[in-house]
């Protein structure tokens, strides 16, 4: 028996590293967990649809999957950093609207959010310079459009038209940097589909999502549509903006991308299930938050709808 055999077992510094190791690993995988809930799970993945669907929106698989897949990977990680970011910086609003997210609930500490936003931020720089310079370039803009919609000296998220900006670049970029990792250029679907959709998100989605945030967003100094002109006027704004997206959508594909058709005719149709929800939303006085949001549960379901049906369209084609 040698010398350094015996006292291993007995070694405090061994017990201790062993006996931290678990209570640490745990540690870490809830700080994921509730990341991961902060940064919205829902939006995390149709922003991935949106990629997806401009991988493919030439009508033919990537040129390189592998590449395709470190690309899709690095834009999670973007998309996650952007959303945790508006988390860390979102938390009197929230907390106002009563949101039960880990950040506002007090079970996330900010400064660990925080930290967590900035190796987001490193491995998507890392994975999409790995997946080819036009995607890392997309990467690169998608993350300055989610500085600039949560952080200072910009913070879009304040204004209704700075937010409209910034979310149609947020969406615009998500079908670009798909495109760009496919390796076959542009196509007609993908611009007309993508710029749609882009429009669907700016114009409609980032009105609807004000009507049950409006509360707090008052209370966050934001200078919204329905903060300085009312809900009555957010709700005219959301309307009119839902109809002009699914009629010029559907009319833009019809002329130039008939195969976006797939895409843009379930926007038209929810296009009419967000008017329907606004004005049945609008004759409860008094609704709650939860209420106030029906038309937004509409956009986001048409959001999905509409991208999982031309991807569809896409892969019989």
């Amino acid at each position: 028996m040698t010398d350094s055999a015996a006292p291993v077992a007995s070694s405090p510094n061994v017990a201790g590293r062993v006996g931290t190791a678990g209570p640490r690993r745990r540690t870490a995988l809830k700080t994921a967990r509730l990341c991961w809930a902060e940064a919205r799970p829902s939006v995390q993945l149709v922003f991935l649809l949106r990629f997806v669907v401009g991988a493919v929106s030439a009508g033919q698989l990537p040129q390189s999957p592998g590449r395709a897949v470190l690309g899709l990977t690095s834009w999670w990680c973007a998309v996650a950093c952007a959303y945790l970011l508006n988390g860390v910086t979102d938390v009197r609003e929230d907390r106002a609207n009563g949101s039960r997210r880990p950040i506002a609930r007090g079970a996330l500490p900010v400064r660990t959010a925080a930290a967590v936003t900035a190796l987001l931020a490193a491995a998507a720089l890392a994975l999409g310079a790995t997946a080819g310079v036009g995607t890392f370039g997309w990467v690169v803009a998608f993350l300055l459009l989610g500085w600039a919609y949560s952080a200072r000296p910009v913070q879009a998220k304040r204004s209704s038209v700075r937010c409209a900006v910034v979310v149609f670049g947020l969406g615009a970029t998500s079908y670009a940097a798909g495109i760009s990792a496919s390796g076959h250029g542009w196509s007609a679907t993908g611009v007309v589909f993508g710029c749609v959709m882009a429009a669907w998100m700016a114009l409609v989605g980032s009105v609807a999502k004000d009507l049950g945030d409006a509360d707090g967003d008052a209370t966050g100094g934001r200078r919204t549509v329905a903060v300085v002109h009312g809900l009555a006027a957010a709700r005219a704004l959301t309307v009119t903006c839902a109809a002009l997206v699914g009629l010029a959508g559907t009319a833009a594909a019809a002329a130039w991308a008939p195969l976006a058709l797939a895409g843009t005719l379930p926007v038209a149709a929810g296009a009419l299930w967000v008017v329907v929800r606004v004005v049945r939303d609008a004759r409860r006085v008094g609704a709650a938050r939860g209420q106030r949001r029906g038309a937004y549960r509409a956009f986001m379901v048409t959001q999905y709808a509409a991208n999982l049906l031309v991807l569809s369209a896409l892969g019989a084609r």
